[in-house]
């Protein structure tokens, strides 16, 4: 009767009876917790996207600045990038010796990464200086702007991501935008000269370079400080920038000369480049980058003010509405992705 009653229990234990049904009931209620808490939609982050906001105003006064400083001076691209480094490495190791921070002493893993995404950014950004001085610097940003849809495409056909409709509908829209942009933009005018086809060139390859900064940023997260990627891009953009102005300074045996604005348009400059570039990275460290990436779009319609008010350059309306094609649909995937609607 004991070995009976004994075997009982077992089968009772073994074929799914009330002790092994409360636990499995038990286990099922936990792994229904863990899917209902990763369905919830995540939390955005109000602080990154205000130091995405201070980033966006920050490199608009960058742009303002580079051109006014070409127009006040003879400052060659190279030199306007070294100028930007040097003073972004400035100011950062300043804060960095305030806060009792070593923003060399980064693990491995990440040093990688780092020097990858400086070279990338140091190109882009002798690029970006470059399109500034041959374009209007609302037609080279806006070009600029492209590089979210890039990014997407990149994804889709590298790492097999899927795209929403509306991305697909955006990189169409984009590249309506850009025929427009760049036929219009070139066209003689009565005060203005045409612009050749090639000058395009510098803007539309430096959004490729910015699609790899801002993933590779995102990438290293908040393993390191936010100084550190700035600073390292600042030292790395001067090194590689400085045999070239200096040759090309010596070249043409000038010396540097400022007018009264060309000394203004530097300061603003280095000012807006370093703080947009700190203020960029500790948003990517509080938020994605495909949530804030539309913000920065603020940029374009200020940038078309400067031109027009300041600069006195002609807007054609068809420009415009080639700018907003390209920036259109990007802006709605942000927004999307900010409110989660879309992945």
């Amino acid at each position: 009767m004991i070995n009976k009653k004994s075997q009982l229990i077992s089968m009772h234990h073994t074929t799914g009876g009330p002790i092994s049904r409360t636990n499995s009931l038990r286990k099922a209620s936990t792994m229904s917790d863990k899917e209902r808490k990763s369905s919830l939609p995540e939390k955005i982050s109000s602080l990154g996207i205000f130091y995405m906001i201070l980033s966006s105003l920050s490199f608009t006064v960058m742009s303002f600045g580079t051109k006014l400083m070409y127009l006040g001076s003879n400052i060659n691209p190279f030199e306007g990038v070294y100028l930007r480094g040097f003073s972004m490495v400035m100011g950062n190791l300043g804060y960095a010796y305030y806060l009792g921070l070593d923003v060399f002493d980064v693990p491995s893993c990440i040093s990688t990464i780092l020097w990858v995404r400086t070279f990338i950014g140091t190109v882009g950004i002798c690029l970006n200086f470059i399109a500034n001085k041959l374009l209007p610097i609302s037609i080279s940003n806006s070009l600029f702007f492209l590089y979210p849809l890039i990014t997407s495409c990149g994804g889709y056909i590298f790492l097999g991501e899927k795209l929403s409709k509306l991305e697909i509908v955006g990189m169409i829209s984009s590249f309506v935008g850009v025929i427009l942009v760049v036929h219009y933009s070139q066209q003689k005018t009565e005060t203005t000269e045409a612009i050749p086809l090639v000058n395009y060139i510098p803007s539309l390859i430096s959004s490729f370079t910015a699609t790899g900064v801002y993933l590779l940023t995102r990438k290293m997260g908040k393993v390191v400080h936010f100084l550190v990627n700035p600073t390292w891009f600042g030292v790395v953009q001067s090194l590689v920038v400085t045999p070239v102005w200096i040759s090309m300074r010596s070249a043409s045996a000038d010396y540097w000369q400022f007018s009264s604005d060309g000394i203004v348009a530097v300061v603003l400059m280095c000012l807006g480049g370093w703080l947009g570039q700190v203020f960029m990275n500790k948003s990517l460290q509080l938020e994605k980058a495909g949530r804030v990436a539309a913000i920065g779009y603020i940029q374009i319609p200020l940038l078309f003010l400067c031109d027009a008010f300041y600069f006195e350059v002609p807007i054609r309306w068809q420009v415009v509405l080639g700018t907003v094609l390209i920036i259109g649909c990007s802006v709605a995937v942000g927004v999307m992705r900010m409110l989660n609607l879309i992945e």
